[in-house]
């Protein structure tokens, strides 16, 4: 890979029709990186038959189109599915619970939630936080505090419909830090394995699965970041002659 080759940067998209998938890749174009569109459809989920939805393969599909990649962004429209016999109505809001369940290195991603109509949107959330639950158990009333605890932590922002691009390339290039870079451009030698960096918690590791857990510990992740590059430079100077 030549240093003048294009950045790779991943994001994910969720959305109900498959030309959102064509459309991204019209739309989205950043000069001096290569926006690599990872498309999940939840409808191809759907079991019609019996009005179900297969929540597993949704989960399976997620893991399996992003493993091995550090994903920069996720975006999501916001109505989806409807609900179904086995499963609430699928929105935006829903995806971003079913992908912290699947991995919290996802807390660290920056959202955006796009909507033709994006008061529903707003309305949605409000009513859900304004939710009481109460039961005979429970005698006092529940506030959905863990939700707007999560709105306050996560990066999400919300967008109409026919502003998704713009957005969704604004904040792809807010992402473009020099720790993502590097992390980017990990994640393309996914099964390599990483030796003789000197430093236990990295050598012997696939660089795949060193890139997942540095996803998850930012703390780590810098540190990392900042032996790669001390090893680069004593790799291209006299720094250890």
């Amino acid at each position: 890979m030549s240093s003048n080759d294009p950045i790779q940067l991943n994001y994910l998209v969720f959305d109900d029709e498959d030309e959102e998938k064509n459309q991204n890749g019209l739309q989205v174009k950043i000069p001096g990186f290569t926006c690599n569109l990872i498309f999940v459809n939840p409808t191809d989920f759907l079991i019609a038959e019996d009005n179900t939805f297969d929540i597993d393969g949704f989960k399976k599909e997620i893991v399996s189109k992003t493993k091995g990649y550090y994903i920069s962004l996720i975006a999501t429209d916001w109505n989806m599915l409807p609900q179904t016999t086995n499963h609430p109505e699928l929105n935006g809001l829903e995806i971003v619970e079913t992908l912290l369940k699947i991995n919290e290195k996802y807390r660290k991603c920056p959202f955006l939630i796009y909507s033709g109509k994006p008061q529903e949107a707003s309305n949605v959330l409000i009513s859900k936080l304004k939710t009481e639950v109460c039961t005979d158990e429970v005698k006092e009333p529940i506030y959905s505090l863990e939700l707007l605890s999560l709105l306050l932590e996560l990066k999400i922002k919300f967008c109409a419909r026919n502003s998704r691009f713009e957005e969704i390339m604004t904040l792809m290039k807010g992402e473009k830090t020099i720790s993502q870079i590097v992390l980017n451009l990990l994640a393309n030698f996914d099964s390599n394995l990483l030796v003789n960096t000197g430093n236990h918690n990295y050598d012997g590791k696939t660089i795949g699965s060193l890139v997942e857990m540095l996803s998850q510990d930012n703390d780590r992740g810098l540190k990392f970041i900042r032996e790669f590059i001390e090893l680069s430079i004593a790799n291209y100077t006299e720094i250890n002659g």
